[in-house]
């Protein structure tokens, strides 16, 4: 053993003038190998090429397989504890280990080992699939090795808001960017700039409008990229906000920590790497779980009679759903008629919809299993205060809107469906009208009056840290106790016997506000836009209002006016839905000077109220 020790010991001694140089040229290479990957991968994929330009773009791209192998066993005989060095690079390690496995295999017989599992997922062959994976993932990885670096000199020190603001403008601009590809779409040319920067916009934000119809336009290729687009955009303000305090050594400082907890509860600060990495694995858990039952639900007649067609169609609705995207590769959505009448499927997004439209902190603290365990072990102990507010809202609202729509629309939309269904569907159309835009209902057939309900349900929205949006049920819960606190004269917020602070008051008023304000100069800009199509009846005032409450509440419910909106009116909607995404608030932190001191008082003032 000793013998062992003596020999690494004079290898890391020959090693440790080299190791600094080697290292750095191989980083340096590996930047520019994985760039230059990823630009062949867009070319390979996104253009209509040749079969020789093909096998020169996959023998570049083998070649720097081989770099990565390279690389990595460089690296790990460089480093002077080689186990540690696997413990702690292990996921790295399985890639590679794969990539060496294949590229044996597909050298030695010219077959890979894995490649009939993939062929399932629509991909030619695994080596598509492999291309991609490997090359983002690598990708990822320099990412994350900058991040790491505690040398690193921070150059963001900014605005945790303006982190916000830049992830989201940079996800939608490289999806804009994707989705005009030729290959992308059955668009001559490709998709025009502005619909698919729409169209990644309303992704990203899951807001589910589209100019472009998503089951005959794109290609299967252009729905993978709005499925991850969808995935990455439903990272919600939770994660974000976890991201955020991981990312703390760019300079986020203590003056941003309060700007920080609007994006997360304050109780979990703290354990920020933890709990960003629990938003991960329940998120997929529960849209895996989703994608099962969707795939069960589905059957295999008509449109998913075809294996692969069934698969890719319950993974992206599994996906859609629990984001509360409403973005659907089904034409017409969930108004096909291959799902129409299935109440099975209704019944599984509407529960994606509502765990999506929940927020995660308040799903783990519903469902976590040690939580459960700590309530029956001490019956005292209740679900948090922000869980109940999540909860009873979500719920009150839900049953409210769904007993309003039976009620009106008992012998509209609903007539000559059983009672049962009737049921479902109210509960659905209440579910996806506040924040997911899964319509099984026509909207234009809905009465006046339900329009009008569903324009104050997107109004409130989703809860806090989901991925749903509008004022969000917390600022309504607010300003609904502190209407019933001045109602009956208290001299404090009270909800759920606690008091809520006056800053949180006049925080929730603030959003209200600015949320008001944004549609209505919104509305007025679709009014100047769209005013030739109004003055022809083409549109009417209520199409456009209930379009742009639509996108600023990233809901995605329309009147069916978006695809014949000008080239303003769809800018219009882009910037609400990304104000609706980001948040009114934020926007407000961004834009508003800060005083450079709040501890002062002026004299009172009194004046007449009402």
């Amino acid at each position: 053993m000793s013998t062992i020790k003596n020999i690494r010991e004079r290898i890391n001694l020959f090693l440790y003038d080299k190791k600094k140089k080697v290292l750095t040229v191989l980083t340096i290479m590996n930047v520019i190998i994985s760039l230059s990957s990823l630009g062949i991968l867009v070319y390979y994929f996104g253009f209509d090429i040749s079969e020789e330009e093909r096998k020169i773009c996959f023998k570049i791209l083998q070649w720097s397989f081989a770099f990565y192998i390279f690389r990595f066993f460089t690296k790990f005989f460089f480093d002077f504890y080689p186990l540690q060095f696997l413990r702690k690079n292990w996921l790295e390690g399985v890639v590679i280990l794969l990539l060496v496995i294949e590229g044996v295999s597909y050298n030695l017989t010219g077959n890979l080992v894995i490649e009939p599992l993939f062929r399932y997922l629509g991909f030619s062959s695994f080596a598509d699939f492999s291309m991609i994976f490997i090359q983002l993932f690598v990708f990822l990885l320099i990412i994350l090795s900058v991040v790491r670096k505690e040398n690193f000199k921070p150059w963001l020190k900014i605005h945790p808001g303006w982190m916000f603001v830049l992830s989201i403008s940079t996800m939608t601009l490289i999806g804009g960017l994707l989705l005009m590809l030729p290959e992308m779409s059955r668009v001559d040319g490709g998709m025009k700039f502005i619909d698919s920067i729409f169209l990644s916009m309303s992704s990203v934000s899951v807001t589910g409008l589209s100019t472009v119809s998503l089951a005959s336009d794109l290609t299967f290729k252009g729905q993978v990229i709005v499925l991850i687009l969808i995935k990455l955009g439903g990272l919600n303000t939770i994660a974000f906000g976890a991201l955020m305090l991981v990312a703390a050594k760019f300079g986020v400082g203590i003056k941003y920590h309060e700007i920080i907890e609007d994006f997360i509860n304050e109780d979990s600060i703290i354990s920020a790497k933890s709990m960003l990495t629990k938003i991960i694995v329940w998120a997929t858990t529960i849209e895996l779980i989703g994608f099962i039952l969707l795939f069960i639900s589905f059957g295999n007649e008509g449109l998913f009679s075809d294996f692969n067609d069934r698969f890719f169609q319950s993974l992206f609705h599994g996906v859609s759903a629990f984001n509360n995207a409403g973005l659907s590769i089904l034409e017409g959505g969930m108004m096909h008629p291959d799902v129409i009448n299935n109440m099975f499927v209704h019944t599984i997004v509407l529960i994606l919809f509502f765990l999506g439209g929940l927020g995660m902190i308040y799903v783990f603290d519903l469902f976590d299993i040690r939580r459960i365990r700590e309530r029956i072990k001490y019956p005292w102990k209740t679900i948090d205060f922000g869980t109940k507010i999540s909860l009873y809202f979500t719920l009150a609202l839900l049953f409210l809107g769904a007993i309003i729509f039976l009620a009106l629309e008992w012998n509209n939309t609903l007539d000559h469906e059983p009672f049962y269904k009737k049921i479902i569907i109210s509960l659905y159309e209440s579910m996806t009208t506040r924040n997911a835009g899964f319509n099984v209902v026509d909207t234009n057939s809905i009465s006046m009056p339900v329009l009008i309900i569903f324009l104050v349900l997107m109004f409130i929205g989703a809860s806090s840290g989901s991925a749903g949006g509008g004022i969000r049920t917390s600022t309504f819960a607010i300003m609904y106790a502190s209407l019933i606190s001045t109602i009956k004269g208290y001299k404090y917020t009270q909800l759920f016997k606690r008091t809520i602070s006056n800053d949180l008051v006049m925080k929730a008023y603030a959003i209200f506000l600015f949320f008001i304000v944004g549609n209505i100069v919104g509305v007025v800009g679709l009014s100047i836009t769209e005013s030739e199509a109004i003055a022809l009846g083409k549109f009417t005032f209520l199409d456009i209002v209930f379009e742009h409450v639509s996108a600023a509440s990233t809901v995605g419910l329309s009147t069916g006016i978006t695809s014949d909106l000008s080239t303003p009116g769809k800018i219009i909607l882009i910037i609400a839905m990304f104000i609706g995404r980001v948040g009114t608030l934020t926007i407000a932190y961004l834009v508003g000077k800060k005083a450079i001191s709040s501890d002062f008082k002026y004299p009172s003032g009194h004046t007449m109220v009402g």
